[in-house]
């Protein structure tokens, strides 16, 4: 009697968390399907109001345009391929400079690690560049670069540099100082323990500063492209404000909305390939 209920229990126990388990995933799937319903309830009624107050004209239709208006302006320039063209151009230039900006910015806090007497030497020089916006010095930055696609990659990057620079370099500075004696107590170099404990503890300030600079890059781009440019989104927003086409002005605030969609996604799936990696 005793060997039968000691030899059930591990068969009840394991029945009991894999129902536990079973009911966890189906309500978080319920909840991330409720959730995405809501979200798109929202989005449908706000559409339609919107539509339906400039069909009966309690919407003024010159002043805020209409749904079906923008619709009609993205589909006309897909065909064109003046919208293909324009987000091909806006993305490339926020990539690039993300790319430097971000990356580069995130490497050097990473580096200050090693003196902290040129991070503290350094820190004033970098706060003052991070207050300086960057709407004043992208006129600066087209006359030194040019009007084409360098001087745009110059302003993201700038927009990018100091936020990754900072978090990157507090997530360095924060690596468990009982951890790194106890690498020095086995004689481990700085470059040991640097790639080996502080790049990876600081790995999640790094992907914070990222993250945050998605936002960032795209703005940079989009200011860039308002001070000179022949093409891209920043320069259709432009084009539609200065002719108050406001369906115009609409449709590429719509795409800045999906670029930075995908920006955000791209991320995620960045930070999820590392942390994944950082498990290993």
């Amino acid at each position: 009697m005793t060997i039968n209920s000691v030899s059930t229990r591990p068969t009840v126990a394991a029945t009991a968390n894999r129902s536990s388990r079973e009911t966890f995933f189906r309500s978080t799937n319920a909840r991330r399907y409720t959730l995405l319903f809501l979200q798109v309830a929202i989005v449908v009624l706000l559409l339609g109001g919107w539509e339906l107050g400039v069909r009966s004209g309690n919407i003024n239709a010159f002043l805020f345009s209409s749904p079906s208006q923008v619709w009609e302006v993205l589909v006309q320039r897909f065909q064109s391929g003046e919208m293909v063209t324009d987000v091909r151009v806006t993305a490339v230039e926020t990539l690039v400079g993300f790319a430097v900006g971000a990356i580069g910015g995130s490497i050097l806090g990473l580096l200050l690690w090693y003196s902290r007497f040129i991070s503290d030497l350094a820190a004033p020089f970098i706060a003052a560049i991070g207050s300086i916006p960057v709407l004043a010095i992208a006129p600066m930055t087209i006359i030194w670069f040019g009007t084409e696609m360098l001087s745009k990659v110059v302003i993201v990057a700038f927009s990018c540099v100091v936020v990754s620079l900072t978090t990157s370099y507090k997530g360095a500075m924060r690596t468990d100082p009982d951890l790194i004696n106890l690498l020095r107590s086995f004689n481990a170099g700085r470059g040991t323990i640097f790639f080996k404990l502080v790049v990876p503890s600081a790995m999640l300030w790094v992907l914070s500063g990222l993250r945050l600079n998605v936002g960032f890059a795209l703005v940079g781009a989009i200011v860039g492209e308002y001070i000179s440019s022949d093409n891209g989104v920043g320069h259709m927003i432009l084009l539609g404000s200065s002719n108050f086409g406001m369906n115009i002005v609409l449709a590429g605030i719509v795409l800045v909305m999906l670029m930075m969609l995908c920006f955000n996604a791209l991320v995620a799936f960045l930070e999820r390939l590392i942390l994944s990696w950082d498990r290993k």
